[in-house]
């Protein structure tokens, strides 16, 4: 008989990676929170040119990805939003994932959150289920401005505020960027609350370069918060192209 596991909640899952996070952006060391996608090996170049445009709209956490090859398949390790928030802990900006969901954007400018899932209350990353719904248009908004892309919501005290912009500042330096909106304290982000005494603040899903892959019609497979990749081991999307 097959043992019972027990659930897991996505909270759990991504706190648990992101105290493993040992990424230091000044030296470019260490390990990221990576997604997964899989993909056929004659869908892999197009794969890449699409992941590339994504990349280059802003839409995309870093621009550094990891292929591994496959008998059937290939692997595409890419950066997650979540690693931003790993290393604001590190630096001892304690940092709260709240949820994932849908971002409004107009004109190039995130405007509010359409959906939302909290990480608290789901056993399956709320990505992916949106993902799966097909309520993105990422091309749409690579191509006219105007579309829905994939988000979350992280909130932290508002006496971190200054930290928490130094440390986005390292970050960029780095090439890992993707932030939609770093809110005042106790004002809303992007249409969403923050709780009292905090700021929130907005970042794109890594997974937007999946989501874009999917919109132009390729067999993709994938897995959010999949696991940790020494940053060693990506190259600069350029470099694969």
């Amino acid at each position: 008989m097959t043992p019972v596991q027990p659930l897991v909640f996505t909270l759990a899952r991504i706190e648990n990676l992101m105290h493993q996070v040992s990424f230091d952006p000044a030296g470019m060391k260490g390990k990221i929170i990576t997604n997964t996608t899989r993909v056929r090996k004659e869908a892999l170049d197009e794969t890449l040119a699409v992941f590339y445009d994504t990349i280059k709209s802003g839409l995309a956490v870093s621009p550094m990805i990891k292929v591994i090859e496959g008998k059937r398949r290939i692997k595409i390790k890419t950066a997650c939003s979540l690693t931003l928030c790993a290393v604001m802990l590190k630096h001892g900006i304690p940092v709260h994932p709240k949820g994932g969901g849908l971002v409004e954007v107009v004109e190039r400018e995130p405007t509010r959150f359409t959906d939302m899932l909290m990480y608290w209350a789901t056993t399956v990353d709320p990505i992916d289920v949106l993902t799966a719904q097909g309520l993105m248009n990422i091309t749409g908004m690579m191509r006219t401005g105007n579309g829905r892309i994939l988000g979350n919501l992280h909130e932290a005290p508002m006496l971190a505020r200054d930290r928490i912009e130094d440390v986005l500042e390292a970050l960029a330096q780095a090439g890992f960027a993707g932030v939609l909106e770093l809110g005042q304290p106790n004002m809303n982000v992007l249409g969403v609350s923050v709780e009292r005494d905090h700021v929130g603040l907005a970042l794109v899903g890594g997974t937007n370069l999946m989501a874009a892959a999917k919109e132009c019609q390729i067999d993709v497979m994938h897995e959010s918060i999949s696991d940790l990749t020494d940053i060693s081991e990506l190259k600069h999307i350029e470099e694969l192209l």
